[in-house]
C-alpha cells in the first residue's frame, strides 16, 4: 500500500526535526503497515543505559501520523498527533 515514492516522501519532510535528531528513518514494510528505524545507542538511553521510553514514544508517533498523512487528501485535510501514551512493561 505505501510505495517507495511515498516513503521517501516522508523522508524528505524529516530534515530539521526531532526525526533527524534521533536518527528516525521511514523504510519499507510488509502491506498495510508503515514503518520506521531508529538507533538505539547513547542519545536515546536513559541513564541506566536503556532506550529511554521517550524516545520510544517519540518514534511511535511520527509513524501514526505519517502513516495517517499518506492516506488521506493533504490539499483538504491534515493529520497531527494529539496522545501517545506507552506503557513499558519489560526492558
Amino acid at each position: 500500500m505505501f510505495t517507495e515514492e511515498m516513503i521517501a516522501r516522508a523522508n524528505a519532510m524529516c530534515p530539521g526535526t526531532l526525526m533527524e535528531t534521533l536518527g528516525i528513518t521511514y523504510v519499507a514494510s510488509a502491506p498495510g503497515t508503515f514503518a520506521a528505524t531508529m538507533p538505539v545507542g547513547p542519545p536515546t538511553h536513559q541513564p541506566m543505559g536503556l532506550l529511554h521510553g521517550g524516545a520510544t514514544a517519540a518514534l511511535a508517533e511520527p509513524l501514526g501520523s505519517a502513516g495517517s498523512a499518506m492516506l488521506i487528501d493533504l490539499s483538504t485535510q491534515g493529520v497531527v498527533g494529539i496522545e501517545v501514551n506507552a506503557n513499558h512493561i519489560k526492558g
